[in-house]
């Protein structure tokens, strides 16, 4: 019985170690730590329109230039009543890391003499003209794996002189003869796609 004893006493000691041994590994493993960092680079939204960067300027009046080709009614480069012409807009997004929507929105300056300025159409990229009936507003999505770098729009404009018009022929004479010119707002919006 002794032995037996002697042999169960052993045993326990040994279990006893053993299992010391397991517990302290185990309780060393939840004390471990490291400590490390990591580095993400932040994304990009520096879209320039007429050569302009938006995030510096929010003013591009000075970088929009209409033309107004004339016919053979009307001078070029000047306004009447159906006179139609042009601005350009060239956006550069080529330093932009996300998808986004640009939206045009214009209306007429409430100082400009001409109410009845319009948008009334716009082509993307020397592409077919798209006309304009019901809206001042020309939006587009542009999605980051569409691999776009650049958009050149040009929206067509036109001082409208039929049953749509606010104005009336002695409004228009008023307005020819004002020598104030006439003011047409373009809003640009730039929004990131989330």
């Amino acid at each position: 019985m002794k032995i037996n004893k002697k042999f169960i006493l052993l045993l326990a000691f040994i279990l006893l170690c053993i299992t010391i041994f397991l517990v302290a590994q185990t309780y060393a493993k939840y004390l471990s730590s490291a400590e490390g960092q990591t580095t993400v680079n932040i994304a990009r939204w520096n879209i320039k329109v007429n050569d302009l960067s938006i995030t510096e300027n929010t003013d591009i009046s000075g970088t929009i230039t209409p033309v107004f080709p004339g016919n053979e009614n009307i001078a070029s480069d000047i306004i009447a009543p159906t006179a139609e012409g042009y601005f350009d807009l060239v956006f550069d997004f080529d330093d932009v890391d996300v998808s986004f929507n640009y939206t045009i929105e214009s209306t007429v300056d409430d100082s400009s003499p001409v109410k009845d300025f319009v948008i009334v159409g716009y082509s993307i990229d020397n592409g077919m003209r798209v006309d304009l009936t019901d809206t001042n507003i020309i939006s587009e999505d542009i999605l980051l794996d569409s691999n776009v770098t650049t958009r050149n729009i040009r929206i067509y404009v036109k001082w409208i002189d039929d049953g749509n018009a606010t104005m009336n022929n002695q409004d228009d004479t008023i307005a020819t003869t004002s020598n104030t010119p006439a003011i047409f707002k373009v809003n640009i919006t730039f929004k990131q796609i989330v």
